[in-house]
């Protein structure tokens, strides 16, 4: 640059006079200063410049100098003036600081574009919080200039990670507004950021501004709202809020784990997930169906980092298990596609997948062609059923785990990865299973634990237990759980092909016969959907098949223990001359004056006091024995009632409708001491661990007729019956 004119030079020495050891760069400064602070703007701009000329390499000189030129209103001459300073950070704490002042000093000025180069910088330089504010307030004006020629995403990205290093620090109106431009600019990632901040720091108010709910407002409602609407990031935020505020709720956890997948952090999904209870329906009526970006699953999945995530849950060394699943179908109608997609949205890199389809008329082969690049195979030949099905598609595979998702079910996100990191894990299991939730039109129905008490229950008396256990849930729906295949061929290979519906319930029990290796994976691994159309709908004829596949292997009897207690009591109660109380609500009408009369006739012949009455007395009824007449759905909570009322006798339940729902009366048949069915046929149905049953006798007839007869045969029985201990 020219040198300084005579007379600036004059002032520059008489300064370095008056103060000796004074650098030059740092007189000229001095005089540049006094020179703006008299309104001689261009004799302190000339004075400036020369200082950075005499002062080449010094920071600290520079950032003096970019300060003035702010304060002249120069920002392009002070961003050129600081460049040498923001080159020398980050390391250098405080000279970010003063770099953060001449930010502050250009947005004040209405620099903006210069403001933001400086403090974009700055803020990495310093500890202090007030250097992220002044930053974000800044750079949000001006990234909202830039929407007009262009939106400025590193400079998005950028306040969004200022803001999360301080969340507790930003202004809540600052980071509403961030919040806002980050959805607007579909960048999701930086809204779960500054989310993850938010939550990390135990700050629930800026949480909830971030997810956009009120400060009293039911996060996990809330959260359901925004899914609706494809607000996802704001959703998954709602949800962790609910999780962390009400862990022990199913549906929170659920959808506080799916939204962490969606995020991408499949290890904290994993984390939730896992301590995902086994419930019911009312506790997952705030459930929400996983959606991944703007899509439901299975049509839009995981991102890539959670699939990475999922990825690195295999062993080192270890390769991914080769998976086989088959699908039978034939007219499966509107949900072989998403069957077929939740498979393919897994992105496993070693599964086949085979679709068996027995010639359907419905539009099927339009799906399979538009989705064969995703199938290892199809066939399409008639069948006798699913078994058969199924069975085909496994012909062949030297996959080393089999298993079968229906036309109407789908595997959960992440599902294949987990069972095959379990199964690499522990390559000796025979059994591979996660949970299943079970749903209706995706409304969530609860989660069903299979062996939730562990492995050793899996045994052919506990499956035997068809109206509890097993239809409480304790067992497999089938599409969460997958065999190795060397366990497959040592089960025979094979399924009953003659069953129509429960040929899975049939393998299960030969399979717990083998006594197999089981690896549980804590993951819900599928979507078992319930709906009128599926085979399995016809609960009565599902349960006569079920029961008649029970008996091939098992006939359920209370334990030992019980068995002698209850014989015990019935001994008691049967001894000097008992007395019998027969309560039938409907006696008025069923029971003629003659037959009653007949009745008790014929007990009292046979030792027995007989009371006939329409309801239970109140107060503790003095009999021995308590028999009732039950119709289907009568259930059994009157016995509560009378065992409160101080009656420890036998209780004695006579189901005259035991042809009726199998489902209603072994649930009435928990809640006796003793079940004496009314048709031979139905008494292998009422089998159970809780009660014995008798071997079974005819109702009485129209107006009661043979009530007598019956009565006393049952009073054979049941002497037969405490003979027995």
């Amino acid at each position: 640059m020219p040198p300084l004119p005579p007379r600036l030079a004059e002032r520059v020495a008489a300064r370095q006079a008056r103060e000796p050891g004074l650098a030059p760069g740092a007189a000229m400064l001095a005089e540049a200063r006094a020179a703006a602070g008299a309104g001689q703007d261009a004799e302190a701009l000339a004075l400036a410049e020369a200082a950075l000329a005499a002062g080449p390499g010094d920071t600290s000189l520079a950032v003096d100098v970019a300060l003035l030129q702010a304060r002249l209103a120069r920002p392009a001459a002070a961003l050129a003036a600081a460049a040498p300073a923001l080159a020398a950070l980050p390391g250098d704490a405080m000279l970010a600081d003063r770099l953060g002042m001449l930010g502050q000093g250009l947005a004040r000025s209405g620099a903006l574009a210069a403001a933001v180069a400086v403090l974009r910088t700055a803020w990495r330089g310093s500890p202090r919080p007030v250097m992220r504010r002044a930053f974000l307030e800044a750079a949000l004006p001006a990234y909202r200039r830039s929407l007009n020629a262009g939106a400025d995403a590193a400079l998005l990205a950028e306040m969004a990670e200022a803001a999360a290093g301080a969340i507790a620090e930003v202004p809540q109106d600052a980071l509403g507004e961030l919040a806002r431009l980050a959805e607007e600019a579909g960048r999701d990632d930086l809204l779960r950021a500054l989310g993850a901040a938010a939550l990390a720091a135990g700050d629930e108010a800026r949480a909830r501004l971030l997810a956009a709910i009120g400060p009293t407002e039911g996060a996990n409602a809330a959260g359901l709202a925004l899914l609706a609407t494809g607000r996802t990031a704001r959703a998954g935020l709602a949800f962790a809020i609910a999780h962390r505020a009400a862990p022990d709720d199913p549906a929170a956890r659920l959808n506080a784990g799916h939204a962490a997948l969606a995020a991408g952090d499949a290890a904290r999904a994993a984390e939730i997930l896992a301590a995902l209870p086994a419930c019911g329906e009312a506790a997952m009526a705030g459930a929400a169906w996983p959606r991944f970006g703007e899509l439901p699953w299975p049509f839009g999945a995981p991102p890539a980092a959670a699939r990475r995530g999922l990825a690195a849950l295999l062993p080192e060394g270890a390769a991914w298990p080769r998976i086989r699943l088959v699908t039978p179908c034939f007219n499966p109608g509107p949900w072989l596609e998403e069957t077929i997609l939740s498979v393919a949205q897994q992105h496993y890199p070693a599964v086949e997948h085979v679709v068996v389809d027995a010639c359907s008329t419905d539009g099927t082969a339009e799906v399979l062609a538009r989705h064969r690049h995703h199938l290892h195979r199809v066939i399409v030949e008639p069948d006798r059923g699913p078994a058969e099905a199924i069975c085909k598609g496994f012909a062949g595979a030297d996959a080393e785990l089999l298993g079968w998702i229906n036309a109407d079910d789908l595997l959960a996100p992440g599902a294949l990865h987990r069972l095959g990191a379990a199964f690499a894990s522990d390559p000796s299991a025979d059994i591979v299973h996660g949970s299943a939730l079970p749903h209706r039109a995706r409304r969530i129905l609860g989660h069903q634990v299979p062996l939730a008490d562990g492995p050793a229950g899996f045994t052919i008396e506990a499956l035997a237990d068809v109206f509890g256990r097993w239809a409480e849930g304790r067992f497999f729906l089938q599409p969460e759980a997958l065999l190795a295949r060397r366990f497959w061929d040592r089960l025979g290979g094979r399924l009953d092909t003659s069953l129509a519906a429960v040929f899975d319930y049939e393998m299960w029990l030969r399979a717990a016969a083998a006594g197999p290796r089981v690896a549980r994976v804590a993951w819900p691994t599928a979507f078992y959907r319930i709906h009128a159309a599926q085979r399995t709908a016809g609960r009565a004829a599902l349960a006569e098949e079920q029961v008649a596949v029970r008996d091939r292997y098992a006939a359920p009897a209370p334990p030992a223990p019980r068995l002698a207690a209850l014989r015990a009591r019935l001994r008691g109660a049967l001894a000097d001359r008992p007395r019998l109380l027969l309560v039938d609500p409907w006696c008025a009408e069923t029971l003629a004056p003659a037959a009653r009369e007949e009745a008790r006739a014929a007990l009292a012949a046979a030792g027995v006091a007989l009371e006939i009455r329409a309801q239970l007395p109140e107060g503790a009824p003095a009999t021995d024995l308590v028999l009732r007449l039950l119709r289907a759905h009568d259930g059994a909570d009157w016995v509560a009632a009378l065992r409160a009322q101080g009656f420890a006798g036998p209780v004695i339940g006579w189901l005259l409708e035991d042809d009726r729902d199998p489902y209603a009366n072994a649930a009435t048949a928990v809640g006796l001491d003793l079940v004496l069915p009314a048709r031979a046929a139905r008494r292998s149905a009422l089998l159970q661990e809780a009660a014995p049953v008798l071997p079974a006798l005819a109702p009485p007839g129209p107006g009661g007729a043979g009530l007598g007869a019956g009565l006393t045969a049952l009073l054979g029985l049941l002497r037969a019956e405490a003979a027995r201990g």
